[in-house]
């Protein structure tokens, strides 16, 4: 399993619209909208790395809504949740 946080840019007030399309992918388990730098923070988990590419270049990045994308691959050994 591969985690990660991924980091979405939007146009101004398309927030909705992408965390309403980010819920139709199974692989985010997570998504908020913040305020800063990035509009969206979307927690990803994928069976490989080349799901998750598929999952971040094709489908996150292929919407007309996303103008850019950080992501960040967790440390499995270093992550932990409650």
């Amino acid at each position: 399993m591969v985690t990660a946080f991924v980091l979405i840019t939007v146009p101004a007030k398309r927030s909705s619209a992408v965390i309403d399309e980010l819920r139709k992918y199974p692989e985010v388990k997570e998504a908020a909208a913040v305020y800063g730098e990035t509009d969206i923070i979307a927690k990803v988990q994928a069976l490989s790395l080349e799901s998750l590419d598929r999952l971040i270049m094709e489908n996150i990045q292929g919407s007309t809504d996303v103008k850019s994308t950080r992501s960040f691959i967790v440390v499995e050994k270093l992550h932990w949740t409650k």
